[in-house]
C-alpha cells in the first residue's frame, strides 16, 4: 500500500554518473594504435625463439632420436600458432622445413632432397599447416570468449550500476513506491518515504492487511485484489486514506493512487507495483477555496436576507405579518425550517409561524406548530435554553439521541426527529430588557452546518425583529394614548360641564326670583339654590382634584404624610358623609367592623380618599342596592372590603380596570373620568398595600384593600399600567 508522507520529503541526492564502457577492440585514442604492432613483433620474436629452442634441443637429442626430426618442430609450430596465429606459425613452419632439410635429412648439411624426404617434408608441412590453423581457430575462439566474458562483466557492472541508480531513485523518490508479491500482497519493496509514512515499522515479507489494518475497511485491499485478479491498472485521484502510524496519532491524507500489475517470465501476474502521490495540501487548499467561496455565498445571502427582512419589518406595523414574511425569507435561503414563538401577556408562548422549504413537509409543519415553547419544560430544548439563558445558542451535529434527550415528551421527540434536524440556531427577541419571543431556524435535508457567522446573523436578525415589534408596540401605545387623550378630553369636558349646567340654571332661577321679589327672596328658596350650588361645586372640585392628583402622581410630586390613624372611625366618617348621596341613589350603606382599634402609620387624607373612591364607586354602580363595607384585621395589617350588588364587571375588563382613564362601562350611562380606581391603586401601593377586585357580570363587585400597619413616607409614583 502506498500512502502520503506526513510532510514534504527532502529532495533525493544526486544520481551517480553513468559511464558507458567502450566495446572490446574499439580504439578511440591515437596512442592505442601502437599497441598491436608491438604485440605482433613480440609474437614473431616468440616464434623465432621457439624455433631456435626446438632446433637446439633437436640437435642435442638427435643422436638418440634420429628417426623423428619433426617432433620438436611440431611443438614449436604449435606454440607459435597458439601465441601468434597464422603469421608466427607459418614463420616457424618455414624455418623448421629449412632446418630439417639442412641439419637432419640426408644428405646432411645440404639442401638437396631425396624423393622420400621431400614427401616427408610435404606431409610435415600439411600437418603443420593444419595444426597452425587449429591453433589459430582456437586462439580466435579464446579471444572471442574473453571478449564475451569482458562484455558480460561490463554489462553486469552497468546493470548493477543502473539497478543501484534505479534503487536509489525509488528509495529517495518524492512519491510513495511499493512492490508486493502474490495474492496476499506481501511487501517486497517499500521506499524510504513509505517507510516513514508507516512509522518505520518492518514491512518486508509482511502482507498489506497486517501492516495497514485500516486498508481493508476502506476498500483498498479490494482494489489490490481486483488489480491482481483482472490485470487492469487502477488509478484513483485524490482518494482519502485514513491510517494510524505506530508512532503517531491517526491521520488522514489524500492520495493520487496508481496500482499496476507486474508479470513474471511466463507473462503471468505475480505482484503489484503501487505509486502514491501526496495531494493533501492541494486538496485542502481546494477545500479551503471552496469553503471560502461557500462562505462568501452565505455572507451574500445573509446580507440579502437582512436587507429584505429590514424592508419587510419596516413596511408595516403589523408585526405578526412582518414576522411571518421574515420567516419565509430565511427559508430556504439560509435554513430549511424557521419558526417564531411570541410571548403572551399571561407568560405563555404562542408558536405564531412555522416556515418550511419542502412542500411535502406541510403536515409535519402543522405538527411542529402544535408544540408551544415551554419555559417550564425541558431546559435542554434549544429554544427553551435560549429563552432561559437570554442569549443566542448554536447547536450543531444534532443526532436522534440528542433530539430525544432535549424533547419535552415522547410525541415532541417523534416530531423533532421527523424534521431531520442537523444544525440549529435559537435567538431570543429582546428589547429594553423584555423578552418578546424566540426566533429559531435550522437545517435538515440540505445538510448545511451553521457557523459563528450564522450565529451573528441570527442575533442581528432577531435584534431587528425585536425593534420592529417594539416600534409597533410603541406605535399602538401612542395611538391608544391619543385615543385615551381624545376620549378623556371629551369626557372631562362633559364631566366639567355637568355640574356647571345645574349651577348655571339655579343662578338663573335665583335671578328670576330676585326680580320677582325685589325686596326679599324667601329663605327656603335661597337655601335650596345654595344646596344645589354647593353640591355641584363639590362635584366640580372633586373632578379638578382627581386631575391634579393624576398630574402630581405622574410627575412624582405627590408625597405621603404619615401619622397614627385608626381605620374604623375613618371608615365610619366617610360612610356618614355618603349616606345622603347613597339615599338619593336608592342604596343603603352597611358597615361591619371590629370594636378593637385598627391603627396604622398611614396618610389620613390619602387613606380617606381611597375609602371615598371605593364607596363612591360602589354607590355609582350599585344599581340602588345595598353596599357592604367591612373592616377587619389581616395578619399584621388591616383589610378593607367594599362590596356592592350592582352591575358587576365583565371578565375581559378586569385586567385593566385599575388603569388610567379606563372604564368598564359606557360614559353615556355613567359619568366619571376613569381616574378613581387608578388613583386608589396608586395610593394603596404607595402605602405598602395592595388592592384587588372580584366580580361577575350582573352580580356586583368586591374590592379588597390590604394595608400594612406602617408605611414609609415616600413620593408616590405612577402605578404601572396593567
Amino acid at each position: 500500500m502506498s500512502t502520503p508522507p506526513p510532510s514534504q520529503p527532502a529532495l533525493p541526492p544526486a544520481a551517480p554518473r553513468l559511464t558507458v564502457p567502450a566495446a572490446p577492440g574499439l580504439r578511440l585514442l591515437s596512442g592505442d594504435s601502437e599497441r598491436p604492432r608491438r604485440l605482433q613483433a613480440r609474437h614473431y620474436g616468440e616464434a623465432l625463439l621457439a624455433f631456435l629452442t626446438a632446433l637446439l634441443v633437436q640437435r642435442l637429442l638427435w643422436p638418440y632420436m634420429d628417426a623423428s626430426p619433426f617432433v620438436l618442430f611440431f611443438a614449436a609450430i604449435m606454440f607459435s600458432g597458439w601465441r601468434g596465429g597464422w603469421g608466427p606459425g607459418l614463420l616457424t613452419l618455414v624455418l623448421s622445413l629449412a632446418a630439417t632439410d639442412y641439419f637432419f635429412l640426408a644428405p646432411v648439411h645440404s639442401i638437396k632432397l631425396q624423393p622420400w624426404n621431400g614427401l616427408a617434408l610435404v606431409l610435415y608441412s600439411l600437418v603443420a599447416v593444419l595444426m597452425t590453423k587449429l591453433n589459430a581457430m582456437h586462439r580466435e575462439a579464446d579471444t572471442a570468449r574473453l571478449e564475451l566474458l569482458e562484455r558480460e562483466r561490463t554489462a553486469r557492472r552497468a546493470s548493477e550500476t543502473e539497478q543501484a541508480r534505479l534503487h536509489a531513485l525509488f528509495m529517495h523518490a518524492p512519491v510513495n513506491i511499493v512492490f508486493t508479491r502474490g495474492p496476499q500482497h506481501v511487501y517486497t519493496f517499500s521506499n524510504a518515504l513509505n517507510d516513514a509514512l508507516l512509522g518505520r515499522q518492518p514491512v518486508m515479507g509482511r502482507p498489506v492487511r497486517e501492516v495497514v489494518p485500516e486498508a481493508e475497511p476502506q476498500g483498498l485491499v479490494a482494489v489490490l485484489d481486483r488489480v491482481y485478479t483482472t490485470g487492469e491498472p487502477f488509478i484513483g485521484p485524490a482518494l482519502p486514506v485514513r491510517f494510524t502510524p505506530p508512532d503517531g496519532p491517526p491521520r488522514e491524507a489524500f492520495l493520487n493512487l496508481v496500482y499496476q500489475p507486474t508479470r513474471n517470465e511466463q507473462g503471468r501476474i505475480d505482484g503489484l507495483a503501487g505509486f502514491g502521490f501526496d495531494v493533501t495540501d492541494l486538496v485542502k487548499a481546494r477545500q479551503q477555496a471552496e469553503s471560502l467561496a461557500t462562505e462568501l455565498r452565505h455572507a451574500e445571502a445573509r446580507a440579502r436576507v437582512l436587507a429584505e427582512a429590514s424592508a419587510a419589518l419596516s413596511a408595516s406595523l403589523d408585526y405578526e405579518a412582518t414576522l411571518r414574511n421574515m420567516a419565509k425569507l430565511v427559508v430556504p435561503t439560509l435554513a430549511d425550517w424557521c419558526f417564531v414563538d411570541l410571548a403572551e401577556p399571561d407568560g405563555t408562548f404562542r408558536r405564531m409561524e412555522v416556515a418550511h422549504a419542502l412542500p411535502e413537509d406541510a403536515d409535519l409543519a402543522r405538527d411542529v406548530q402544535r408544540f408551544q415553547l415551554l419555559p417550564e419544560g425541558n431546559r435542554h430544548h434549544p429554544p427553551t435554553e435560549a429563552l432561559l439563558r437570554g442569549e443566542a445558542i448554536l447547536v450543531d451535529g444534532m443526532t436522534p439521541e440528542r433530539l430525544r434527550e432535549s424533547a419535552h415528551d415522547e410525541e415532541h421527540a417523534r416530531v423533532m426527529v421527523a424534521t431531520g434536524l442537523v444544525s440549529l440556531i435559537s435567538v431570543p427577541l429582546v428589547t429594553r430588557g423584555r423578552t418578546l419571543g424566540v426566533l429559531t431556524f435550522f437545517t435538515s435535508h440540505s445538510g448545511r452546518r451553521y457557523t459563528e457567522a450564522d450565529l451573528s446573523f441570527g442575533r442581528e436578525l432577531a435584534h431587528r425583529a425585536a425593534l420592529s415589534m417594539e416600534n409597533a408596540r410603541l406605535y399602538r401605545e401612542a395611538q391608544e394614548a391619543v385615543r385615551l387623550r381624545d376620549e378623556f378630553l371629551s369626557i372631562a369636558s362633559h364631566e366639567l360641564k355637568t355640574p356647571l349646567t345645574p349651577l348655571s340654571l339655579k343662578l338663573q332661577a335665583l335671578a328670576r326670583e330676585l326680580a320677582r321679589h325685589p325686596e326679599a327672596v324667601p329663605r327656603r328658596v335661597v337655601e335650596s339654590y345654595v344646596e344645589v350650588g354647593a353640591r355641584q361645586i363639590k362635584k366640580l372640585s372633586e373632578l379638578v382634584g382627581d386631575l391634579l392628583d393624576v398630574s402630581r402622581i405622574t410627575a412624582g410630586r405627590l408625597t405621603l404624610e404619615l401619622e397614627d390613624v385608626d381605620l374604623v372611625p375613618l371608615v365610619r366618617e366617610v360612610l356618614a358623609r355618603y349616606e345622603a348621596q347613597a339615599a338619593r341613589a336608592g342604596s343603603t350603606l352597611h358597615f361591619e367592623g371590629v370594636d378593637a382599634l385598627l391603627t396604622g402609620r398611614w396618610d389620613r387624607l390619602r387613606l380617606e380618599q381611597v375609602i371615598t373612591n371605593l364607596v363612591d364607586n360602589a354607590v355609582k354602580y350599585g344599581s340602588g342596592r345595598p353596599v357592604h363595607v367591612r373592616v377587619e384585621p389581616s395578619g399584621s395589617g388591616a383589610r378593607l372590603t367594599v362590596r356592592d350588588e350592582g352591575i358587576g364587571i365583565a371578565p375581559e375588563h378586569l385586567p385593566r380596570i385599575f388603569g388610567r382613564f379606563e372604564r368598564a362601562v359606557s360614559e353615556r350611562h355613567y359619568g366619571g373620568l376613569g381616574l378613581g380606581l387608578y388613583i386608589t391603586r396608586t395610593l394603596v401601593e404607595a402605602l405598602g398595600g395592595s388592592v384587588r377586585v372580584e366580580s361577575e357580570h350582573g352580580e356586583g363587585s368586591t374590592f379588597t384593600v390590604e394595608l400594612p400597619v406602617s408605611a414609609e413616607a415616600a413620593p408616590v409614583r405612577a402605578a404601572a399600567a396593567r
